[in-house]
């Protein structure tokens, strides 16, 4: 492995912990460059814009994501104790692993009204996102545990809105009855999604 991505994986790590602190938006090469201890026109080299270092980090961000959240939560049974890692992970990897969340969600709310080359991307890594939790509760359905002729779409909206909720509640209102109130209503999305099962 050479210096050289050595280097640039340094400074994607500290921008990626620096992004879940402060945002996307307020990420730039100069405050960046001071803070892994490297002159402007050294980062420069490694990203040559703005925009290409926003992409980049979140690049590293899905690629942190999936290593944290997804293969583990993949070596889960199929179904139901799948579906229940990825939102354990989840919780985990931004609650306890990130300095200040996650950094997907105050991306979203940066750049959803803002086109361009990052916000095409955020919206790519999303989808993907958002269709990996598509496709858990689809194979949920084919086992079986989860009612195959109910919208498969509509089940993922209702997980994922779920989490998105927890983040809010739990990082920013500090209700300590965050995790309680996530539960609950998880508990009440599967059971709801499996009601008409025979």
């Amino acid at each position: 492995m050479s210096k050289g991505f050595n280097t640039k994986e340094n400074i994607l790590k500290c921008a990626f912990e620096l992004t879940s602190k402060f945002g996307l938006e307020s990420l730039s090469i100069g405050e960046l460059a001071k803070t892994v201890g490297m002159s402007k026109s050294g980062l420069f080299s490694h990203f040559k814009s703005k925009e290409k270092l926003q992409i980049m980090v979140m690049d590293y961000a899905s690629a942190n994501f999936v290593g944290q959240v997804v293969k583990p939560a993949i070596e889960k049974e199929r179904g139901i104790p799948r579906i229940r890692a990825l939102m354990d992970n989840w919780k985990k990897w931004s609650s306890s692993y990130l300095p200040g969340g996650c950094p997907f969600l105050s991306a979203i709310v940066e750049f959803d009204d803002r086109p361009g080359k990052v916000r095409d991307h955020i919206l790519k890594l999303q989808s993907t996102m958002i269709g990996t939790f598509e496709r858990a509760v689809a194979i949920a359905q084919e086992e079986n545990q989860l009612n195959p002729e109910l919208n498969t779409e509509q089940i993922a909206y209702e997980i994922y809105s779920n989490m998105i909720g927890f983040h809010i509640y739990n990082r920013l209102l500090k209700n300590k009855a965050s995790n309680e109130m996530f539960e609950h209503n998880f508990q009440a999305i599967i059971e709801r999604s499996s009601t008409q099962l025979a």
